[in-house]
């Protein structure tokens, strides 16, 4: 699959976080962004058909990015989540070890880190 069909959705409350990720990621990807859980819901419930993979913080405002990465598997369960965080504690081990999260990236990350995480799991 061509890397920039490859549609992307970005969640973070922290807009320089996202702007880097975007500067990163958007010569090779479709990407979408979402500030907070209910804005990422909102935009899964009109795209979900073409996402392919969200890179969701833990910590936020409201839910947290483990509580989305729970609803996208009951209800997306074939879209991916890879939580970035700088936060590894017993809630964020356990949703990687039951599989409610496919990678956890832990703050400060590499872009190589990253490219290799969505190299892996996108093909």
């Amino acid at each position: 699959m061509n890397e920039k069909q490859v549609h992307l959705l970005i969640v973070d409350d922290d807009e320089p976080n996202r702007r880097l990720l975007r500067r990163m990621l958007n010569s090779q990807y479709k990407l979408s962004e979402a500030r907070d859980v209910s804005e990422a819901i909102e935009i899964l419930e009109e795209q979900s058909s073409s996402i392919k993979l969200i890179l969701s913080d833990y910590l936020m405002p409201g839910k947290s990015g483990v509580e989305l990465a729970e609803e996208v598997r009951r209800r997306w369960p074939s879209i991916l989540t890879v939580l970035l965080t700088g936060f590894k504690g017993d809630e964020v081990l356990r949703v990687s070890e039951n599989g409610t999260v496919c990678d956890v990236l832990v703050k400060p990350w590499r872009i190589a880190a990253l490219r290799k995480i969505l190299q892996d799991r996108l093909g």
